[in-house]
């Protein structure tokens, strides 16, 4: 294998941790950030609800490569040149930055990395929404009538009973999520995807490069679903099965979206 020599494997290894690094950071701050927004849109009502829905609908909906290439590159020109260098480009924190990543301009990481997090958080706050409105309620009902408040039931019914049912969906998208890490190579941040287009520019051996990131990306991929699989059986040790009952009338954690109104937790 000629065209893989020990330089371009180092880089090509650079992209890959590179891309472990954006997706460990991105999924650990979209997740609960979506959980958050979710949480708002399915218990609460009035403005914050309809800044969680404009939220959701914005960022879930406006392509992510869209989202990446604004902040990285045009959100910065909202300000004067001189604003612009001094907040995105020349301070203490960039300086930092450029010591702890290498990169000449680490500012095109974390407007790469926001643009995902604003993206992924936006679909997992559906997706967690989606699994607190199919508790049933006769599980809200109970922890009410044992004296938990708004913020007990929340903590002991909805959130763990909401992640669990939407673990699989949210499991999907957070691989998704890693995939997504190769649009930042359009910001020029070198990860898997931008190495091997620069080794394919050197050596015009773009099947074998490209076959070889698929390979990486598939890889990954299997591995993050084997950690997940870990986290979701994690979730439900020692939980007794909800999706199955003795009779068809026996209420379960899937049992319909429209079986459980949360904003009902702030009645008295």
């Amino acid at each position: 294998m000629d065209w893989l020599t020990a330089d371009r494997a180092a880089e090509l290894g650079s992209g890959v941790l590179l891309t472990i690094v954006i997706t460990v950071a991105t999924s650990l701050v979209a997740l609960p950030l979506g959980i958050v927004v979710g949480t708002i849109r399915a218990t609460v009502t009035g403005p914050l609800r309809a800044l969680a829905t404009g939220y959701v609908e914005v960022f879930r909906n406006v392509p992510a490569l869209i989202q990446i290439i604004f902040w990285a590159f045009a959100f910065p020109n909202i300000f004067s040149s001189s604003a612009r260098q001094q907040l995105f480009f020349d301070n203490a924190v960039v300086d930092a930055l450029k010591v702890i990543t290498g990169l000449p301009i680490p500012y095109y990481l974390l407007a790469a990395c926001f643009g995902l997090v604003l993206n992924t958080s936006g679909h997992l706050a559906e997706l967690f929404r989606s699994g607190v409105a199919s508790i049933p309620t006769q599980r809200v009902d109970g922890a009410r009538t044992l004296g938990a408040n708004r913020r007990q039931t929340f903590v002991s019914v909805l959130l763990p009973d909401g992640l669990r049912a939407a673990f699989p969906a949210i499991s999907t998208r957070l691989i998704h999520n890693m995939k997504n890490t190769a649009l930042v190579s359009f910001a020029s941040i070198p990860d898997l995807f931008h190495q091997s287009q620069s080794a394919i520019e050197e050596t015009f051996r773009a099947s074998e490069f490209l076959a070889l990131a698929a390979l990486v990306y598939l890889a990954l991929s299997s591995g993050m679903t084997g950690l997940l699989r870990v986290a979701d059986r994690a979730l439900h040790r020692g939980q007794p099965s909800l999706t199955t009952g003795d009779g068809p009338d026996r209420p379960s954690v899937l049992s319909g979206l429209g079986s459980f109104r949360p904003a009902s937790l702030g009645e008295s």
